[in-house]
């Protein structure tokens, strides 16, 4: 399989250098038109979603890497849990040879929703993992990571921040030993970290 099929875009990797790659915005927008081409794989999410496949961002490194978009006309006031919609989408995320970690494991792949994407020739088959956002009993609010179920595979607290960022979704990456820590910062207002480690399929 070509190594440009396994960078598909990227949040981070089990072997993760201090400084990731992140791919310019041109090739970043030839991948996210890969994860999107077959509107069926972006049906049927336990949460309605609607990514946009023009603001991609994307960091690589290795043989590891994943690619997120943001739901479309993300904002603030979107992001508000409300009665009708108690988890407000934020947006898709595609991982490559990485899955989400729970009690320090792997996710079990027959929990994740696998996708397979065709690239420059090739196909790779990767979990696709809805984010979304809801408010805990005690007000605060939390980031949800879907897999294949309507229950989330894992939850992270959403902490405040304020940063300046050019796109709606920025990521950063992390190597701890044979695990990874993925940040997703949200608008500059918001931030949620969670821990990743090698996909066995």
């Amino acid at each position: 399989m070509k190594q440009i099929i396994l960078t598909l875009a990227a949040l981070a990797t089990v072997q993760l250098a201090t400084a990731q790659e992140r791919l310019p915005r041109e090739e970043a927008l030839k991948y996210a038109a890969a994860v999107t081409a077959d509107a069926r794989q972006l049906e049927g999410a336990p949460i309605a979603t609607d990514p946009d496949a023009k603001q991609p961002v994307a960091l690589r490194e290795g043989e590891y890497g994943g690619l997120v978009l943001p739901q479309k006309n993300l904002s603030a006031e979107s992001l508000k849990p409300t009665q009708t919609q108690p988890v407000a989408p934020v947006g898709l995320l595609w991982l490559h040879n990485l899955a989400p970690m729970k009690y320090g494991q792997a996710i079990a792949p027959d929990k994740l929703r696998l996708v397979t994407v065709y690239a420059d020739g090739g196909y790779a088959t990767v979990p696709q993992c809805a984010l979304g956002v809801r408010r805990t009993s005690d007000g605060g609010l939390e980031m949800l990571v879907f897999g294949k179920n309507t229950e989330p595979l894992l939850t992270a607290p959403l902490k405040p921040i304020t940063a300046t960022q050019e796109l709606p979704i920025e990521l950063a990456a992390e190597r701890d030993y044979d695990s990874g820590r993925i940040t997703i910062k949200i608008l500059g207002k918001y931030q949620a970290t969670f821990a990743v480690t090698e996909l066995i399929l």
